[in-house]
């Protein structure tokens, strides 16, 4: 169990759009995968998807802060550092989250859990502000 976790954090700890071919190495064929924004299944759908979110991405980098561990499966809390022009005007975005793998020899499911609009629409100018100011009344 412990070479699939430390694969995991070692390919997300060095991610980028150039180095997308490494997910070969961690993840099975036929690998689901899912987070706030979509569900995909197989590795080559998987590829295609990491690679178009990392297009543009400047850097992106996890703490993978604690984990707990099951026979075949585990799951992984992180905080992770994004920086890309299009969101917070270019500075760091801070997302926390969690992801929970299944694997046998590769990960075969992998779930993303975080909170999208903190990533994504709250970091946009007009939207965001206008997010925000409606989560501060709730």
């Amino acid at each position: 169990m412990q070479p699939v976790l430390e694969r995991f954090k070692q390919v997300y700890g060095g991610l980028t759009a150039h180095s997308l071919e490494s997910l070969s190495e961690l993840y099975s064929d036929d690998v689901e995968f899912q987070d706030p924004f979509h569900a995909i299944t197989g590795l080559p759908a998987l590829r295609q998807y990491l690679s178009s979110l990392y297009a543009k991405v400047e850097s992106c980098t996890f703490a993978f802060e604690e984990e707990v561990r099951q026979a075949d499966g585990a799951v992984l809390m992180w905080t992770m550092s994004l920086t890309h022009p299009r969101l917070n005007g270019g500075e760091s975005v801070i997302v926390r989250g969690s992801t929970h793998i299944r694997f046998r020899d590769k990960v075969y499911s992998h779930r993303d859990y975080f909170d999208a609009g903190a990533m994504s629409y709250e970091q946009l100018p007009l939207i965001g502000t206008v997010i925000r100011i409606i989560k501060g009344r709730v």
